[in-house]
């Protein structure tokens, strides 16, 4: 059976795409809370007889990722699939955080995003197949969409996909590399960055997202955005001339006045 491995595991988005790939995939899980995964771990395996390993590691260190990075190359438990999914956010902007902060969500949702799919491609290209899932957000398509690094770091994460995507070493083999940039989707993400779940035109269902990407990545598609209004509003984001960002984005701090800023170093899903 087909191995898949997934950061970020514990809850959200990651703890969707563990639930969804179940009944075709053994399972890697990935994250901080080696006691929910191991939980989840018992719950999958007895629903679908899926063998599901638990792996505890904090990305947000090259140390920390260690663990990941040898399971990744490991070439006699090769992984078929990387869903690169450990993530974190503030509900406020870098203007008032603290800079140490803002640096530790850029290791979080973009150096260590990078370092494992990096890894991963090699291991892939070096067996002949693989996909990956680098899940970014459609903050990363806008410029300036918000004050934070959180839309840089995204940024970065979908610029790198697309270059190993279009790159002529994927598009001669059976690697597919796939960015996933979801809207506002209602997971415990929100709660835990101090931003409101609500359930507006605006807000995706975990379940929706994660088998949209999974039939994008099927359908070898580069970038998955889930919905037909996240599709427009992305395809009018980049459209528009980075000077317009200062009409459309918007102050993290004002937009939630009334929520108590995130702990820090505080890795969603994680």
């Amino acid at each position: 059976m087909a191995v898949a491995l997934i950061t970020g595991a514990s809850s959200g988005i990651g703890e969707e795409f563990a639930r969804q790939l179940a009944p075709t995939h053994d399972l890697v899980l990935v994250a901080r809370d080696v006691a929910k995964l191991e939980r989840l771990a018992e719950r999958l395996s007895s629903e679908h007889g899926t063998r599901v390993d638990v792996l505890g590691a904090d990305v947000s260190t090259r140390a920390g990722r260690a663990p990941v990075l040898a399971r990744l190359t490991d070439p006699d438990r090769p992984i078929d699939l990387l869903v690169n999914n450990a993530g974190m956010g503030y509900s406020t902007g870098a203007s008032q955080n603290p800079v140490d902060d803002e640096m530790y969500m850029l290791e979080v949702n973009a150096v260590a995003k990078v370092h494992l799919s990096l890894t991963a491609v090699q291991a892939m290209l070096a067996r002949g197949s693989g996909g990956i899932i680098n899940v970014a957000s459609v903050c990363g398509i806008a410029p300036a969409w918000v004050d934070s690094l959180y839309g840089t770091s995204t940024a970065t994460v979908l610029r790198h996909t697309e270059e190993m995507a279009y790159s002529k070493a994927l598009r001669n083999s059976d690697v597919t590399v796939m960015a996933l940039c979801p809207g506002d989707v209602q997971t415990d993400f929100n709660n835990r960055a101090g931003i409101p779940n609500k359930t507006d035109w605006g807000w995706v269902d975990v379940s929706v997202l994660v088998r949209v990407a999974l039939a994008d990545l099927r359908k070898g598609k580069v970038v998955s955005i889930p919905t037909a209004r996240y599709k427009f509003l992305s395809t009018l984001m980049k459209l528009a001339p980075n000077s317009w960002s200062r009409m459309y984005g918007y102050d993290l701090g004002r937009q939630h006045p009334e929520v108590p800023r995130a702990t820090p170093h505080f890795a969603a899903g994680a």
